[in-house]
């Protein structure tokens, strides 16, 4: 018995033409975190699942040079992460998170880069998740985001300016006395005027202040070291000197004093990671890895008061659209399988549909010289997402005229490309294989299911094909879609739901499973934090047969249910991942029992985030986030084998950030949103 990584689906977009050339129509990103800026003004950009380093002129028209290839060696990463300036020397640090180490890179101003050293690797430091990196009056402070002490809490590492290791800090002891502060999961670091550092503390939503002793620094405003009430932490910047909090609130930059007083929120965004202070006056860099964009906005912090949000102005915003054939964008879900006697998707016109391509990439960079700079960033990503959903409409007539369709739709690989508001397909499993085959989807859509009806239902287009059920995170809405052969699209069938508590209506909806003893779906109804069973009448209408669970931690509670698989039995298996466990229902919802365990391990029962559960031949197959792990349970709960790799390297099945897996004929396929493609895993009993 063994599970072993088997290929991927997605294309890879990163060659580049001869440097230096223009960032627009050259640039298709793929999850950046990192920025900084070096002694001559120019940007520096940790490009993350690509596995490079770019650099760009100040006005970020150009792409100057791109460093690195994926691997181990001294030119190479491994999702490079974090970006720091030394505040002296020509030399910028990279922390290197999938291979556990940080990067010194020397540049001369006419940019010849070379690595100067590795370190954080050696045995007696050994870095497990190098993230966050500030640097200060010749030392470095790398938060160890990973890292599991003896109560597993993550730890800050002290390093001297050149590489060599200090002393770790593994807790906050307060100024003002009181109990030790503890780390979990620290992403971003910053530092004040007066050296001292800020930790985006993950694991807890909180902000901790503290010197490079590891004494807390208090805000008054809170009478603690820490900020907290924060909806996430996934980083921090000192900037104007205000503290700014990407995620504190959600899809908007929280912003306190350095006292700890909210003075507000710049709204605007969608999930912002790295904040960087530009030298221009007011101005900043702001990465927004899922939208794979890097952007330069100007806003004066000062004016920003009394728990009011406001916008930014966006001055530039760079990252092509990731919609190359092939490509995907933010997939985060899979139903149905590929085999290897299949011929794939054909186009009857590739010259005319080559040219439609062409005349997108027109209107992106049209659009991109009608947006001027100055305009708010709610508007600025209101405008794109609205052309987005224009070329898709135009894509679809297109495939519709040339009459482009799937040879067999019946069985076909489907996958939730978020990003791009559409389902994508693929007939043989090739890494560039993907091809769109549905209207736009509504942005959110998240879970996708297949059902296949007892008998044909009133209104079904083609009984061959199953109806997919396509939850939406955003709206609570739950699509069922059929496939309209004439179109050789997907069109929607049926929708129930809606957002809010009610007993009808969802709340951020993730992971759907239909009951194979009678064809119910069922809903990890997260936000509401329970279970909800649909069933389709004999007239195609949906209804709610019943809702199960309730928050907490107690036996049949949940804190974040978010995946559900029912076996041959009718027995449902919930990932409750705030609770770190997989919990067992009957089909009536009573709770039969749980198993897991809160922990770091990727060959065990422990778990932390179990995020997705599918169901075939009595095995459960569990994605274990935090863990990077797939582990394969029999119905029992006991563990039997698991596949675990952290990192962006295609050629070894590697995990970032692993969504809705989903398992057929021995087959495990994997979508990471972070890594933009599909891994495929092969279970051999």
């Amino acid at each position: 018995m063994g599970i072993s990584y088997h290929s991927y689906i997605g294309a890879t977009v990163d060659q580049l033409p001869p440097l230096p050339c223009s960032t627009s129509g050259h640039l298709s990103l793929s999850t950046p975190v990192g920025s900084c800026v070096d002694k001559f003004g120019r940007v520096w950009l940790a490009d993350t699942a690509h596995n490079r380093v770019l650099v760009f002129d100040a006005n970020m028209d150009q792409i100057l040079a791109s460093f690195g290839t994926v691997g181990t060696g001294t030119a190479q990463f491994n999702m490079p992460f974090r970006l720091v300036t030394h505040p002296d020397k020509n030399w910028i640090y990279v922390t290197d998170i999938g291979n556990f180490r940080v990067h010194i890179l020397a540049y001369t101003e006419s940019l010849e880069i070379e690595t100067v050293k590795i370190f954080g690797n050696e045995p007696e430091v050994a870095l497990r998740g190098p993230n966050g990196i500030v640097v200060y009056n010749g030392k470095l402070c790398v938060a160890d985001e990973f890292y599991e002490g003896q109560h597993s809490e993550s730890r800050l590492v002290i390093f001297s300016e050149d590489g060599q290791y200090e002393r770790t800090i593994e807790q906050i002891i307060p100024d003002n006395g009181g109990e030790a502060v503890h780390l979990l999961w620290p992403q971003g670091l910053s530092l004040d005027k007066d050296g001292n550092i800020y930790i985006s503390n993950t694991g807890f939503a909180t902000v901790v202040r503290c010197d490079w002793q590891g004494k807390g620094i208090t805000f008054s405003a809170t009478g603690k070291c820490y900020i907290d009430g924060l909806a996430l932490s996934r980083g921090v910047s000192v900037i104007q000197n205000r503290v700014l909090i990407p995620g504190g609130k959600a899809n908007a930059i929280s912003v306190y004093d350095l006292n700890g007083q909210f003075m507000g929120s710049l709204d605007g965004f969608f999930a912002p990671v790295q904040i960087t202070e530009f030298n221009d006056p007011q101005t900043m860099l702001i990465t927004e890895p899922f939208l794979a964009s890097l952007q330069k906005h100007t806003v004066n912090l000062a004016t920003l008061k009394g728990g009011k949000s406001r916008s930014t102005k966006v001055l530039k915003a760079i990252g092509d659209e990731r919609d190359n054939p092939g490509q995907l964008h933010f997939v985060t879900s899979v139903v149905g399988d590929v085999t290897q006697t299949q011929s794939g998707y054909s186009s009857n016109a590739p010259l005319l549909e080559h040219w439609i391509e062409h005349q997108l990439s027109l209107q992106d960079q049209l659009l991109k010289v009608m947006q001027p700079p100055g305009l708010p960033s709610w508007l600025s990503i209101a405008l794109s997402a609205q052309t987005e959903w224009v070329q898709r409409w135009q894509q679809t007539m297109v495939r519709v005229f040339l009459n482009d369709k799937f040879d067999d739709p019946e069985d076909l690989l489907w996958m939730m490309d978020s990003g791009n508001y559409q389902l994508q397909a693929t007939e043989n499993g090739k890494s560039d294989s993907a091809r769109p085959i549905s209207l736009p989807m509504l942005p959110g859509s998240l879970g996708i299911a297949a059902l296949t009806p007892k008998k044909p239902l009133p209104g079904q287009l083609d009984y061959s094909v199953p109806l997919l059920v396509v939850s939406n995170y955003l709206s609570g809405i739950v699509t069922i879609l059929q496939y309209n052969d004439t179109l050789g699209e997907l069109v929607p069938y049926t929708v129930f739901g809606g957002l809010g508590t009610g007993d009808e209506q969802l709340n951020q909806p993730q992971g759907i499973a239909i009951d194979p003893t009678n064809n119910d779906i069922l809903i990890a109804d997260s936000g509401n934090n329970r279970i909800c069973r649909w069933r389709l009448s004999d007239t195609g209408g949906p209804f709610l047969v019943h809702t199960f669970g309730h928050l907490g931690s107690e036996h049949g509670e949940f804190h974040t249910p978010s995946d559900i698989t029912v076996d041959e039995q009718g027995q449902c298996f919930v990932t409750d991942q705030n609770n770190n466990r997989i919990e067992v229902f009957d089909g009536h919802g009573k709770w039969l029992r749980s198993f897991g365990k809160e922990g770091y391990g990727t060959a065990s029962e422990s778990f932390l985030l179990p995020t997705s559960i599918d169901h075939e031949n009595g095995y459960l197959f569990v994605s274990d986030l935090v863990n990077r792990a797939i582990k394969v349970f029999n119905c029992s709960g006991e563990f039997l084998e698991s596949f675990s790799g952290f990192g962006a390297d295609r050629e070894k099945g590697q995990l970032w950030l692993p969504y809705l897996l989903h398992v057929k004929n021995n087959k495990v396929y994997l979508p990471d949103c972070a890594l933009n493609r599909v891994n495929v895993y092969q279970f051999n009993i």
